[in-house]
């Protein structure tokens, strides 16, 4: 399949083709878009050229985070906690990378082309790579990793569910055609998530799991640790840089920032705020900070009283004083954020900042019938700031004559979607996305596994399947932001911030860069490496 010219573009990776957002939107509106030739490009090339003249290879990575107890795994179709989603992008690839800066780059596949009107996509795939056992990667991978994201209970399945599983057609070893039910400029932009990574043709028991990323399985007890060893066949010529790779599962974050001072890891997920502030200060860990489109929200459960009433889920939006909340729960890490998802994307709608307004939240409560109001906050220390923001929003909200009681939960159930997640109906939760439009896939489709506020509307998600099938750029601003009003005005989150990414590694820990995208550096340990 090719462009309107008949050709498809190529990009040669030994030079800088860093794409910015504009040029990125037009090849997405047009009839073909090309990732990349082969090897990393963009703003990676020149961290690459450095890592390789400068670099020291060996040793054990040791990179702790918050756990989700028995419930952690490889298996990308159930992991949903940052522990797992380390997992899946260090012993998996995907088929498109996320760059720091939030530019694509290609991973398993190299070039997506599709035809007028987006309807049908071909993936054109990377050739020369293997799975850790030997076999070699071809198209049959990705149309049954495709497949097997069409069970609704696969955490990926937002991302196939506009695609005709039963038409996915091999046009040879390393090319893939994919038919949609309906248009998708951005098709590409769905296979980004740790969820959606391939697995090997005929893969079902993961308990001794194969990919083709750049670390070998070696055991796992769940709750307490993995160790994976380098892929030393690994398609990304030199890399990885250590001789293994080991995730912790430390719920506390103290106990994760003592691990990391006393020698014991080398890196985690998830600095504490304040701490963050004293390290940036003394200097003897590196604070890995970046802004990001990333959130940190209070969500309300629309089929569950007393949130079935706008009236209540709108006052509730009047009671934060958001820039109070980021000062106090994550020590001015953040930018204040209006109840929407993807601040610095493509597509994202500018509505006001909601005020800190008690007496008109009072009055919405009053004509709701629901003054006086007691709720519970379900909060944890899962993620750095969880616990301040719903203790400092419980102490705004009796200004609203609304008395919040918050109860704090398990870190290792938080996330757990067989527990917790997803079940509670006044709750708090981290997003990180690719897109709008990924996000509006993930959290409010009527069928989304991550469907934390219960938003069920089959006409809704018409109007999602429409911005997402527009056929240009002035088009999908527009119906994207028809979308996103209407969340704005029903919606049942509260997006009080913006908030950055905010890990640490050690000193010695070289080759990371902080990640706009998602955690260490968007968890690319194979770029890692010790100087001990």
């Amino acid at each position: 399949m090719t462009g309107s010219d008949g050709q498809c573009g190529a990009f040669d990776a030994g030079h800088d083709h860093r794409i910015s957002r504009k040029q990125f939107l037009a090849g997405a509106a047009g009839t073909g878009l090309v990732l990349g030739a082969g090897g990393l490009f963009g703003s990676d090339i020149a961290t690459a050229a450095m890592e390789t003249t400068a670099v020291r290879r060996g040793g054990v990575l040791r990179v702790a985070h918050a756990g989700a107890g028995k419930s952690e795994t490889f298996n990308p179709a159930r992991g949903s906690s940052f522990i797992d989603t380390s997992r899946q992008y260090n012993l998996y690839d995907p088929l498109v990378r996320v760059n720091p800066d939030l530019t694509t780059a290609p991973g398993l596949a190299l070039r997506w082309t599709h035809n007028k009107n987006s309807t049908v996509w071909d993936i054109h795939l990377r050739p020369g790579v293997t799975f850790h056992d030997g076999k070699p990667f071809t198209a049959d991978d990705v149309i049954y990793t495709l497949r097997s994201m069409g069970d609704p209970s696969h955490v990926g399945h937002f991302a196939v569910v506009n695609i005709r599983l039963n038409e996915l057609k091999k046009i040879n070893a390393h090319t893939v055609r994919v038919h949609l039910k309906s248009p998708d400029a951005q098709l590409y932009r769905s296979f980004v998530n740790g969820n959606t990574v391939v697995i090997q043709n005929g893969e079902k028991n993961f308990a001794k799991p194969v990919g083709t990323g750049p670390f070998v399985f070696g055991s796992f007890t769940p709750g307490e640790r993995s160790h994976c060893t380098r892929n030393p066949n690994y398609w990304e010529h030199g890399k990885p840089y250590v001789d293994a790779w080991e995730d912790w599962s430390i719920d506390d974050p103290q106990a994760r920032l003592n691990a990391l001072l006393s020698g014991q890891i080398d890196a985690m997920s998830s600095l504490d705020y304040n701490q963050a502030r004293v390290h940036q200060r003394t200097r003897d860990i590196q604070v890995v900070n970046a802004p990001s489109p990333s959130m940190h929200c209070i969500y309300m459960a629309v089929d569950k009283a007393p949130f079935t009433d706008n009236r209540v889920r709108q006052a509730f939006r009047l009671i934060p004083d958001r820039k109070a909340l980021i000062a106090g729960a994550i020590a001015g890490f953040g930018t204040v954020g209006n109840d929407l998802f993807g601040k610095g994307y493509p597509y994202f709608a500018e509505f006001p900042v909601r005020p800190h307004d008690p007496e008109k939240a009072k009055a919405l409560l009053k004509a709701a019938g629901a003054d006086g109001l007691k709720v519970t906050l379900h909060t944890s220390d899962a993620v750095p700031g969880f616990v301040e923001a719903a203790t400092l929003f419980a102490q705004q909200a009796k200004a609203a004559g609304v008395t919040v009681s918050v109860k704090k939960e398990s870190a290792s159930q938080y996330f757990d979607t067989s527990t917790l997640y997803t079940h509670l109906d006044f709750a708090q939760d981290f997003w990180a996305a690719a897109s709008v439009g990924a996000w509006y896939q993930l959290a409010v489709q009527s069928h989304a596994v991550w469907n934390e506020t219960h938003w069920r509307d089959k006409h809704y998600d018409a109007m999602i399947a429409t911005a997402t099938a527009a056929p240009n750029a002035r088009a999908a601003n527009r119906l994207w932001r028809q979308v996103q009003k209407v969340q704005y005005d029903q919606g049942g989150y509260i997006i009080w911030t913006n908030v950055n990414i905010v890990d640490a590694a050690a000193k010695y820990v070289k080759g990371v860069r902080p990640s706009s995208f998602t955690a260490l550096g968007g968890w690319n340990y194979r770029s890692f490496w010790l100087n001990k």
